[in-house]
């Protein structure tokens, strides 16, 4: 099967369950990130996806609003911008979590703006921690 077709495969909301844990090994990182997006990827496909080498494919795992909170943990401290962002973008995330991650963004020598709205602007974030941020990136938020 050619790379469009099961990209083509992975946009489908009814594809079934057994298509998409087989896509989720495929060795095209698009095709891994399409079944990471996919709102029908099981929570193990999803978790082995955490893992993968390519951001992109991290990046679609922590937006699936059906990642496992334990995941989203674990993606808190990616290495990635994007994926971060979107963990702190993500309704799941659970406060422990928005609350670890702001304090890995504030260690970082330069915490990414992306990161720090992101985290501003989930309601799941306590109240003391967004005055942190109104004080410490007052000046980053728009």
């Amino acid at each position: 099967m050619e790379t469009f077709e099961k990209l083509q495969l992975t946009l489908n909301p009814n594809i079934p369950v057994e298509v998409l844990r087989e896509l989720a090994a495929d060795e095209d990182e698009e095709v891994r990130a399409n079944v990471a997006e996919n709102p029908n990827a099981p929570v193990d496909v999803l978790q082995e996806l955490a893992k993968d080498e390519g951001k992109w494919v991290r990046y679609y795992v922590a937006r699936n609003p059906n990642t496992p909170v334990d995941v989203l943990r674990d993606l808190a401290k990616d290495g990635s911008w994007h994926v971060r962002e979107h963990v702190a973008l993500n309704s799941k995330s659970s406060i422990n979590t928005l609350v670890m991650q702001f304090e890995y963004e504030k260690s970082l020598r330069k915490p990414d703006l992306y990161v720090i709205e992101a985290l501003y602007v989930n309601e799941n974030l306590p109240a003391f921690a967004k005055r942190v941020i109104e004080t410490l990136f007052g000046e980053m938020l728009t």
